[in-house]
């Protein structure tokens, strides 16, 4: 007869390993779309270097999702998890930017001038605050107890909006254009070249958010089932049209009002007001005193 209070059979260790390798292999498939969206801006396949990136937004969801289902949760894939970000969100828009923007005759970024060093420092700002950013979390998810609350926007939030913005603005970019399926705006609606002049502050903008202590909740309320409604079908609806390229438009809806309405809330706020994130730096050490 067996003893209800012994200790549960030891996992094999064959198993073991494959239920921790399994999302790291997510996390390595994402490493993977960034570094074909670096190669892509390279070759100015402009709009494919951006559905990578929204592609390692949509896989990255789901590392976590298996780590959790699967309880394979691990230092080391956070870690793996930190520096997939870096490459994803934080070099590979950068990179984008500044191919595309440079590529382009009609604006002065490629000539060398004070607008190209400008450019630079734009998206080296952008590369810095996502750094800040990912070591920021990783040191705070050590030190401190987890929260339903993000200080600074996430680089997966900041990184995938400026891809499915950048979609949308070569979407618009030509009237007539059918890439990424029917333009919900009009086929009349043009992108003018001022929002490509002006493009590096949206870099300085975001990667800002990125780095500030702006509170943001991680989700909706669990107890609002509109609201966990309202993201679920979204959701899905992100996975369908991110996966399929199409209609980039549509996609930069959610996260944009998500972004906007949480950026207000936690200025309106008091109770978002009132949140600050833990220290950053250890505590300033007291000389022991002498006896």
């Amino acid at each position: 007869m067996t003893d209800p209070a012994a200790a549960p059979p030891e996992e094999d260790e064959t198993l073991r390993r494959i239920r921790y390798l399994a999302p790291n292999a997510v996390t390595a498939v994402s490493l993977g779309f960034g570094m074909l969206s670096l190669v892509a801006a390279r070759d100015g396949a402009w709009a494919l270097s951006a559905w990578m990136i929204i592609y390692a937004v949509l896989s990255d969801r789901l590392d976590g999702l298996v780590a959790r289902r699967l309880h394979a949760t691990s230092a080391f894939g956070m870690q793996l998890d930190s520096f997939a970000d870096f490459l994803n969100f934080g070099l590979a828009p950068a990179f984008l930017f500044y191919a595309y923007l440079t590529a382009r005759p009609d604006l002065p970024y490629g000539s060398g001038g004070t607008a190209h060093v400008l450019l630079m420092l734009a998206c080296a700002f952008w590369v810095c605050c996502a750094v800040f950013r990912l070591a920021r979390y990783n040191v705070q998810a050590e030190d401190a107890p987890p929260t339903k609350i993000f200080f600074g926007i996430p680089s997966t939030m900041a990184g995938g909006l400026l891809a499915i913005w950048f979609l949308v603005g070569i979407k618009y970019d030509r009237p007539g254009d059918t890439f990424g399926g029917l333009k919900i705006f009009g086929d009349s609606a043009v992108v003018p070249r001022e929002v490509w002049l002006y493009a590096p502050i949206a870099l300085v903008v975001f990667g800002w958010t990125m780095a500030s202590s702006l509170p943001m909740p991680k989700g909706p309320n669990s107890s609002n089932k509109l609201a966990l409604g309202f993201v679920a079908v979204n959701l899905v609806a992100g996975y369908i049209l991110g996966f399929a390229q199409q209609m980039p438009d549509v996609l930069a809806f959610m996260p944009t009002v998500w972004l906007l309405v949480f950026l207000v809330w936690g200025q309106v706020s008091q109770t978002g007001r009132g949140m600050h994130p833990p220290q950053l730096f250890p505590p300033p050490t007291r000389p022991a005193r002498r006896p």
